[in-house]
């Protein structure tokens, strides 16, 4: 075997260790992200991984990714932070300049399966004990709280668990439709719904039940739309399912009621809670935005200017680091530009979705519903764990595309 061989084998080993581990430990998944980069670095030398790399450039997920990243870079220029929170700042978004090399990795099909395969075991895994700690603690599990109606996240906080999960069942419900037997489709189904329950019933996650439900929503509809009849089975059996679940989750009701009042009583005056502090947040970066809309402060700005508008220590450290919403992040940081690009990024894979068979539509337009219910919530490509997930399952959805040319794509019909 020559070097060339064992080093394009190393890398792809390497990112296929990353789908195992991002949902299990940030500091595995670094490891792999390491070893990826350096494999592919070694690649170099052969002309392999350039080779790889211009032939992702025709993806349609590149040119927003790298417009995106060097956008970002451009806004530390006017950004009032220092030099080491710039710094931290740009180490977040780093992944959007990796995904070319991502792409170039998983041009075939076999590295992609095995990439799913191993996302799948690690959310099978957490699934499997989410479920477990319900009659047996854990000592190297997050919770400890035994019976149903408590919160049983196992690795991440349970927003992260609740969005990964919420993307797993969809991925069951797409293994489901494509199973060649009825039996495995059968063990699909189930897997999915133990899946969901995990979420609406064992985890305190509002975002999750958000993403849940809303994806499972677009799934639903847009594997049944081609069918009249089954389509309007379908938007009956969506809305029975979330009322049922509505009356049955204690847990759920409760959280949502929950997060309605706090929304409505939200004041700096009171003390904090989650969703008056989105509320606020939202307010306060939505007013400054309007300040320079177009360019916004600049990178890694937020944490520097909120500080002087909530002054309540209290609120501060909750408040201060970022606002809790991507959308209304890069609005604030990177200005109309920036949220721009950002969508660009969205549009490219909602563009792609359509050109896919009905399943595999389904499943991206899915995925996407998980990334619109988190990033709302939630500044998750900012977050370690959150914008692992995003980039890496963008990337592996998008990577089947044919590299071609960005004007004459065609369905991809490669295997999840």
């Amino acid at each position: 075997m020559n070097p060339s061989t064992v080093v394009q084998l190393g890398a792809k080993a390497s990112i296929v260790l990353v789908f195992f581990a991002f949902p299990v430990s940030v500091a595995l998944a670094n490891v792999g992200l390491l070893l990826t980069l350096v494999f592919w670095l070694l690649g170099c030398i052969w002309g392999t991984s350039l080779r790889d790399v211009r032939q992702a450039l025709a993806n349609p997920l590149v040119p927003p990714a790298l417009a995106l990243f060097a956008w970002i870079v451009l806004a530390t220029l006017w950004s009032p932070a220092d030099g080491t929170q710039i710094g931290a700042a740009l180490q977040k978004y780093s992944k959007f300049l990796m995904v070319p090399i991502f792409i170039g990795l998983l041009h075939d099909a076999t590295t992609r399966l095995r990439c799913w395969q191993a996302f799948a075991l690690a959310m099978l895994f957490t699934v499997t004990v989410t479920w477990l700690n319900v009659w047996f603690d854990f000592p190297w599990t997050r919770t400890h709280n035994q019976g149903f109606g408590q919160d049983h996240t196992v690795f991440k906080d349970y927003i992260s668990q609740g969005i990964m999960v919420s993307f797993f069942t969809l991925m069951a419900l797409h293994h489901a439709l494509g199973a060649p037997r009825r039996s495995l489709a059968l063990v699909a189904v189930c897997v999915a719904g133990l899946a969901a329950c995990s979420v609406l019933f064992l985890s305190a996650g509002r975002t999750g039940y958000l993403a849940l439900m809303l994806s499972l929503a677009v799934f639903v509809l847009v594997a049944t739309a081609q069918r009249p009849v089954r389509l309007a089975m379908a938007v009956v059996a969506v809305v029975a399912v979330i009322a049922a679940v509505f009356t049955a989750s204690t847990q759920l009701r409760v959280r949502t009621l929950q997060a309605w009042q706090e929304a409505q009583t939200s004041s700096l005056a009171a003390p904090v809670t989650s969703a008056g502090a989105r509320v606020e947040m939202t307010r306060f970066a939505l007013t400054q935005a309007l300040e320079k809309p177009l360019l916004g402060h600049g990178t890694a700005a937020y944490p520097v200017l909120s500080p002087r508008h909530f002054t309540d220590p209290a609120w501060c450290s909750v408040v201060c680091v970022h606002p809790h919403n991507q959308f209304v992040f890069f609005l604030f940081e990177q200005g109309l530009v920036g949220l721009l690009l950002f969508l660009w990024l969205l549009a490219a894979i909602a563009r792609q979705a359509w050109r896919e068979p009905a399943p595999r539509r389904a499943l991206m337009l899915g995925f996407l519903a998980v990334l619109v219910a988190s990033n709302m919530t939630h500044s998750s490509f900012w977050l370690s764990t959150e914008n692992h997930f995003f980039i890496l399952l963008s990337v592996l959805l998008m990577a089947a595309v044919p590299a071609r040319s960005r004007d004459a794509l065609q369905p991809s019909h490669q295997p999840v």
